[in-house]
């Protein structure tokens, strides 16, 4: 496995700037992976707390950069300051593979450190270089007195940049082979439960039931009686997976844990498994121990929060916190068309199905796993007409750093370019 340094000019890693994002995901989906990253930083570094990924016991820091003073122009100490900085990238990057930089070569505030990493790189022809910028100087403002040229001239190794559309205004204005400038997000990949500050058991059960890897994701809390109906949404999703769209039922159950409630459990993933999703249904009480008669409230919105469909087959109601709450959220609502009240209450903001309820015994033609079949069209189409969900649940599934590794993973593994070599 290959060794690999993220050269950085971080004084501190506790702020919104968005480049510490991208540098973190680098870091994360490293050492998931079974690497072993450094990260260099300025010698003035502020380490971060204990739940920062920025601290020594977790990566290892490198805080060798002098923190030069960032003044106009060209400072009288400039070529001494290179020299400072070739001696330590000499000193203390000679035993890496691969070195990744971040926007060294672009901005103007690090011309001593992309003029001594340009001198460093000449020397190590055995090293991989990926330089990420994520912005481009204007081929057209181009200079060419040192060291302001240095914006635009080429660098042993690669430049990698955020999309393709630009690639090649990238290669102009650094003058460098088209096939030296790759195109890739995968830094720029995000993890939800990373990224917002759920608890552990939110997250646990999230990644155990697989809820970000559904379009169609369903939490459903509930104490497992009969009348709230959960074999109705198993039902539906089994249609809506018919049409294309992957789907995710999370039943939160409540104080359910007897005999009685196991048995129904089993059934329901029996249905589940003729249906064809029994893969596709989680119930918290088995995923995790501390959720054995239930869970925090606040579990319950976090895990709301991560779903995008609410279905409420409930048979028996009076209001119905939970679908005001899941509106609040900004869900598409499932609705009992046979309970009025859910008319009289949530009005035309949800999609409405003749579930059955307490006082009206539904029956369906010519049997009732063809009647959900037929209008899961209905939900199917409103998911994929509401671009905002649609949207969501893309990011979740395609951008997320699991998925994404595999775009980051072969950047490790280039040979290393003609221009280095040279």
């Amino acid at each position: 496995m290959k060794s690999v340094c993220i050269l950085t000019t971080f004084f501190e890693a506790e702020s919104g700037y968005s480049l510490i994002a991208v540098v973190e995901t680098q870091l994360k989906m490293l050492i998931e992976h079974g690497y072993n990253p450094s990260v260099v930083v300025r010698d003035d570094f502020r380490f971060g707390g204990e739940d920062s990924l920025w601290r020594q016991e977790i990566v290892d820091i490198m805080p060798i950069l002098p923190a030069f003073n960032i003044t106009p122009g060209i400072p009288e100490s400039f070529e001494d300051d290179v020299q400072k900085l070739v001696v330590i990238f000499n000193q203390h990057l000679s035993k890496f593979d691969v070195i990744i930089t971040h926007d060294i070569i672009l901005q103007t505030f690090y011309q001593r450190h992309n003029v001594a990493l340009r001198r460093y790189c000449k020397q190590r022809p055995d090293q991989l270089f990926l330089h990420w910028i994520h912005s481009c100087p204007n081929p057209m403002d181009a200079e060419n007195e040192y060291p302001q040229n240095c914006r635009y001239t080429p660098i042993p190794g690669y430049i990698v940049y955020p999309n393709d559309s630009d690639r090649e205004r990238v290669a102009e204005t650094y003058h460098m082979p088209l096939n030296q400038v790759i195109a890739n997000r995968a830094s720029h990949s995000i993890d939800p439960l990373d990224v917002w500050a759920y608890s552990d058991l939110t997250k646990e059960i999230a990644k155990k039931s697989g809820l970000l890897k559904a379009e169609v994701a369903v939490v459903y809390p509930a104490r497992l009686d009969k009348g709230k109906q959960p074999e109705k949404i198993i039902r539906l999703l089994a249609g809506v997976q018919e049409w294309g769209l992957d789907v995710s039922l999370l039943i939160v159950d409540w104080q359910s844990g007897g005999d009685s409630f196991q048995i129904y459990i089993n059934r329901l993933v029996g249905l589940a498994d003729e249906l064809g999703i029994k893969d596709r249904l989680h119930f918290t009480s088995r995923l995790d121990d501390r959720a054995l008669q239930g869970v925090p409230r606040q579990t319950v919105m976090e895990l709301m929060d991560l779903s995008t469909v609410y279905v409420h087959p409930s048979m028996i109601e009076t209001y119905s916190l939970v679908v005001h709450e899941a509106m609040l959220r900004g869900k598409l609502i499932v609705l009992n068309d046979d309970l009025p009240m859910m008319h009289e209450l949530f009005g035309e903001h949800g999609i409405y199905f003749k579930f059955g309820a307490d006082r009206l015994k539904r029956t369906y033609d010519p049997d009732e796993q063809t009647y959900w079949n037929e209008h899961s069209q209905a939900l199917a189409s409103a998911f994929l007409e509401n671009s905002a969900l649609r949207a969501q649940a893309y990011a979740r599934r395609a951008w997320n750093p699991d998925v994404m590794w595999h775009n980051f993973k072969p950047l490790l593994e280039l040979e290393i370019c003609e221009l280095l070599k040279q």
